[in-house]
């Protein structure tokens, strides 16, 4: 008797296990990283859970891609590229504050969180579109939207009190962007990019969401 109800408790935990792991497949995401710019990049990815560790992948130009799996929970997730093909973890992490940023966080209470920020700089056009949604999202806004942001000339547009950051992540970089206030310089990004985070605490309609289990493609000058 005694081994009749082990076995039924096993095969419940079992079972328990199985209904888990198909529902972390199921919410699972998938961001395809693709480069449409006309030079080879460099795009890299990190997350708060990561450990530190950066991982960067070499993207041909027009439509060089990477797809990164990276699961139902994904907090605090970062990618970002620099021009040339070195895929260097450590001209990553040096290209880091001279980029504009794709910011992720995938499974936090049934919901993915995206935006684009531009506090510490700029140096490539950059757009996050969710390629399927999950149910019961649909495009609407802020809702499963799609950001981008995108800057012509980056030499005419960075303007003092701004500045060209130079090797590696050849960016702009937004000098009054790590504060809590808007400033000129910060109005510049805003005026360019205003899908995009111009300064810290640049909240208001630049946060977007999904439901958990959308996939996503973050987009290098699209």
């Amino acid at each position: 008797m005694k081994n009749s109800v082990r076995i039924v408790a096993l095969q419940a935990l079992l079972m328990a296990v199985v209904i888990s792991l198909a529902m972390d497949s199921v919410n699972a995401a998938s961001i395809n990283i693709i480069n449409q710019c006309s030079e080879m990049i460099s795009a890299c990815a990190t997350c708060n859970s990561c450990g530190g560790q950066v991982n960067c992948y070499a993207l041909a130009p027009y439509n060089g891609f990477q797809v990164i799996d990276v699961g139902p929970n994904w907090p605090g997730g970062v990618i970002w590229g620099y021009p040339g093909g070195s895929a260097d973890p450590t001209d990553g992490n040096n290209a880091k504050p001279q980029a504009d940023l794709a910011e992720m966080t995938i499974g936090a209470g049934g919901e993915d969180y995206y935006d684009i920020s531009n506090v510490n700089a700029y140096n490539l056009p950059l757009l996050i579109n969710p390629t399927t949604i999950a149910s019961p999202g649909q495009r609407q806004g802020l809702e499963c939207g799609t950001p981008i942001c995108s800057i012509s000339n980056i030499y005419s547009f960075c303007q003092s009190p701004n500045y060209l950051t130079g090797a590696v992540g050849y960016g702009c970089y937004n000098v009054d962007g790590p504060g809590p206030v808007a400033t000129a310089g910060t109005e510049q990004f805003a005026n360019a990019c205003p899908d995009a985070y111009s300064y810290s605490q640049d909240d208001a309609n630049h946060v977007y969401a999904c439901p958990t289990g959308s996939n996503y493609e973050v987009v290098f000058c699209p």
